[in-house]
């Protein structure tokens, strides 16, 4: 199985600590294909500098993900990038939803996403999107 793998995912699968840091583990362990958003990958290294993560540590674990033989980085689409705005306006939405709307519209070309957002859980699930976990 592959799905989308949202920011999210990886945050709570880099902290042991983390409240569903096992559930994310889990995930990513179970599936075959990690497909990763360009914007999820950024997402990661600001939230990973907004904790004041260091450089080396930073690098590898981006790395990690990166590189990892399940990965499948995505670039986004023109197509993308529109629906996103689409939805935005037809939602009456902030821009700060913008990148959840992006990772969405990918979500909707592969059929399925992980995350734990609730807001983003409730929006792929209302589309035929299936959501993990």
């Amino acid at each position: 199985m592959r799905a989308v793998v949202d920011t999210n995912v990886l945050v709570y699968d880099t902290f042991e600590d983390s409240i569903y840091h096992r559930d994310a583990r889990s995930i990513l362990d179970g599936l075959d294909e990690w497909v990763i958003p360009l914007i999820v990958i950024y997402e990661y290294v600001w939230f990973l500098k907004g904790l004041n993560v260091s450089l080396e540590d930073a690098t590898l674990k981006v790395r990690e993900y990166l590189l990892s033989s399940k990965n499948k980085l995505i670039v986004e689409e023109i197509d993308d990038l529109v629906k996103a705005l689409d939805m935005l306006l037809l939602e009456k939405l902030s821009l700060s939803r913008f990148n959840d709307k992006i990772v969405l519209s990918i979500a909707s070309r592969i059929g399925a996403i992980a995350t734990f957002d609730d807001k983003l859980r409730k929006q792929a699930a209302k589309k035929g999107i299936a959501v993990l976990p």
